[in-house]
């Protein structure tokens, strides 16, 4: 328990610093550190992800940086999508929830790894309400923030610069999180959840991220998105790794 206690800071700080990452510490520290289940996990990771993303949010200059036309488009689409998820969760094996999520990781990851610069001044409304819904359902069919989604969108298809980006996917990732966890407990209410865990967590995490933003302030955007995609890689081929030893 004192190890997932400690892992919760890195939680924090992957909010912080990239403006995602959270929810993909979460789920895997909730798993396999404090040995829940995988759906009981789901519903405690997209609560300490609000946690943390909101009180970034509140607690640091991040809210002057949010594109609040993306956040609306982002925001009421991501909506949909988390209904949609939490409906389908609860017929999906835990185990392919897990490789989906690992899955999804590692499309993000090249994303941002080869991202270009541009100066895209316009985006695909289309593409925006699409990345939104995909992102909503993912959050609550995962367990995942959707904030590894919602960063390469911005970037790559808004023309956000990665400080932009990442504000605004803190607001998304809580507006998701709040919505699937409420979607998540109504659709599957047979796990009780260990609220004093999930809030010494939720805490550590918020100290993390506080953290993180402010020793990242002047680090160079691609540093920034390279970091993001290492970090989803190693933590995607872990799940990936400990989900076939399960089969095997």
């Amino acid at each position: 328990m004192q190890l997932a206690l400690l892992a919760a800071a890195g939680i924090g700080l992957s909010l912080g610093i990239l403006g995602s990452g959270g929810s993909v510490l979460a789920l895997p520290l909730l798993v396999y550190l404090a040995g829940q289940d995988v759906k009981q996990a789901i519903a405690g990771s997209l609560f300490i992800v609000a946690m943390i993303s909101l009180a970034t949010l509140l607690f640091s200059p991040a809210k002057q940086q949010i594109n609040w036309r993306m956040a609306w488009q982002l925001g009421i689409s991501g909506a949909l999508g988390g209904y949609i998820g939490a409906y389908a969760g609860q017929f999906a094996h835990p185990l392919l929830q897990l490789l989906i999520f690992a899955t999804l990781m590692l499309i993000a990851a090249q994303a941002m790894w080869r991202h270009q610069e541009t100066t895209a001044n316009h985006s695909s409304t289309y593409v925006i309400v699409i990345a939104g819904t995909l992102a909503g359902a993912l959050t609550s069919f995962t367990g995942a923030g959707g904030g590894f989604m919602l960063v390469p969108v911005l970037v790559r298809f808004a023309g956000q610069d990665f400080f932009h980006a990442r504000a605004t996917s803190l607001l998304l990732i809580f507006s998701n999180a709040v919505l699937a966890l409420l979607a998540n407990l109504k659709f599957q209410s047979n796990g009780q959840l260990d609220w004093t865990l999930l809030l010494a967590i939720s805490a550590l995490g918020i100290i993390g991220s506080l953290s993180g933003r402010y020793w990242s302030a002047s680090w160079s955007q691609q540093r920034l998105r390279r970091g993001f995609a290492l970090l989803l890689v190693i933590i995607a081929l872990f799940i990936v790794g400990h989900s076939l030893l399960e089969v095997i």
